[in-house]
């Protein structure tokens, strides 16, 4: 596929996203992403290797097994109408089928461990047989990992952490309000730890080629899934960098190129400066999500984070050991009483 079907799928999945909640057409998402409804749906699906309205149900049924965790007080009926659902019995009939297991199995996490970076599956040992072919089973293929080595070698550490213990590489951790910026980007689907470096390189060929390569340049990384939730084939990344306000309006200028352009919304975020090794950052997200958050005040937003990631990092080759700073901005908004 082209460059420019990319992006316009992207276009489409990002229309998807922000708007799974409502009553979508076809039609709709076709003209989001610039396409006829019947060429759309064709290359949709060749791209990415499911239907828009597979894509849509995927999208709904994952957003909620997110809240089912992040906002544990919301009642069932609630997140099934916030996720798109018309009816409770819909939203409990599509998360069965999904995953393999009820909404409320799935809430009480008895299937589930944190590693320091994602909730994974946990292989819970029955004591017979029976108890090993009753109707809570899982689907294979959503992080059948156990607990990963990391965790097994600094076990010590993830549980001070998860008391509260704030580890030495979070330099700062505050919350802040961002205004809303410009960035271009690449983005990948099922793309490996290895094919990342290439996403760079690519990306900062563009910069230099067109002139607005600079050596203060903001990388901006996210990751649009959870490989925990979704299946890693699914999964998608996006490498970006800050446009600043003398750069100029490429987005007028789509053509043929690989390179998007987009505005990150603003808001509230908690502002996290790590410092330290891809390893170390396990520790800092175990701190985050199992401590401070639930006792912050604070909750998850639906607005999408991201990792400002300077430019010198962007091109090591990745292993666990390397040092890297980055800056986290964490979307949260208040709790309401």
């Amino acid at each position: 596929m082209g460059a420019d079907y990319s992006r316009r799928v992207h276009l489409a999945q990002d229309y998807i996203r922000h708007h799974c909640e409502a009553d979508i057409e076809l039609a709709d998402v076709a003209q989001a992403a610039h396409f006829s409804p019947y060429h759309f749906h064709r290359i949709f699906t060749a791209y990415t290797k499911e239907t828009p309205n597979d894509f849509l149900r995927r999208m709904r049924v994952e957003r909620a097994a997110q809240l089912l965790f992040r906002r544990p007080a919301i009642p069932m009926i609630d997140i099934a109408v916030q996720c798109g659902f018309k009816s409770q019995a819909v939203f409990a009939r599509a998360f069965r089928q999904h995953f393999g297991m009820t909404a409320s199995e799935w809430r009480k996490g008895d299937f589930w461990l944190h590693d320091g970076s994602f909730w994974r599956w946990q292989h819970i040992k029955q004591a017979n047989s029976k108890q090993q072919n009753s109707k809570i089973c899982k689907k294979p293929g959503y992080g059948d990992a156990l607990l990963s080595d990391l965790f097994a070698a600094r076990r010590d550490e993830f549980l001070a952490v998860r008391h509260g213990e704030r580890p030495a590489f979070i330099r700062n951790l505050r919350i802040v309000e961002k205004p809303a910026f410009r960035r271009a980007f690449i983005w990948r689907q099922g793309i490996l730890r290895e094919q990342i470096l290439d996403l760079w390189a690519e990306l900062l060929h563009w910069a230099n080629a067109n002139g607005v390569f600079r050596p203060d340049l903001i990388g901006v990384a996210r990751n649009l899934d959870n490989a925990n939730v979704t299946a890693e084939a699914l999964c998608r990344y996006e490498a970006g960098f800050v446009l600043n306000e003398a750069s100029p309006d490429f987005a007028r200028h789509t053509g043929q190129q690989s390179i998007l352009f987009d505005q990150i919304e603003g808001g509230l975020f908690v502002e996290i400066d790590f410092e330290g090794t891809l390893a170390d950052e396990t520790l800092a997200e175990e701190y985050f999500y199992n401590y401070w958050l639930s006792n912050s005040g604070w909750h998850l937003a639906h607005r999408s984070g991201y990792v400002e990631v300077p430019m010198s990092n962007a091109l090591q080759p990745l292993h666990t050991e390397m040092r890297i700073c980055t800056r986290w901005y964490i979307p949260v908004c208040k709790q309401r009483l």
